[in-house]
């Protein structure tokens, strides 16, 4: 074989050690909850998913806040948490149809509250706030059959 034969093959080895090594590096570059972390109230009031503070979310608390009517569950309320970021928000799942749900959260020191957001479709989140060393609490509301049930707050 001569050398002009081998360095076509060599050429293109050495493009894929180097594509490959892209290709990766480009990888740890998507939004993971590492890169997402939130500087203090940076996130305050920004939407968890496009931050990629979603991605290691949990539930902030053991048990769910629950909107009943009698024996019935209109929508279950949770407070969401991300340890990368140290940020919490709201989460509501409409159990009933068609009821209209919105769930909001709050900082209580320093106070600050995210704005309602919701509608008539099974689940909705809302925006983000700061919580490392503060409480954050989730709230919910329902408005079935013309009347609206508020949860209690579900504070971490």
């Amino acid at each position: 074989m001569t050398t002009a034969s081998r360095t076509p093959r060599a050429a293109r080895r050495a493009l894929a050690v180097v594509a490959a090594g892209t290709l990766a590096a480009a990888s740890l570059l998507v939004a993971s909850p590492a890169s997402a972390a939130c500087p203090s109230s940076g996130c305050d009031g920004s939407d968890p998913i496009s931050t990629g503070c979603s991605a290691d979310a949990r539930n902030a608390t053991s048990q769910p806040a629950y909107i009943m009517k009698g024996a019935t569950t209109l929508a279950v309320v949770e407070l969401r948490y991300s340890a990368s970021c140290g940020t919490n928000w709201g989460r509501i799942n409409n159990r009933v149809t068609p009821n209209s749900v919105k769930v909001s959260a709050y900082r209580e020191s320093p106070y600050k509250s995210t704005p309602w957001y919701g509608g008539t479709g099974a689940q909705y989140y809302g925006d983000q706030l700061y919580g490392d060393n503060s409480v954050i609490c989730a709230v919910g509301e329902v408005v079935y059959g013309g009347v609206t049930y508020t949860s209690s707050p579900l504070c971490a």
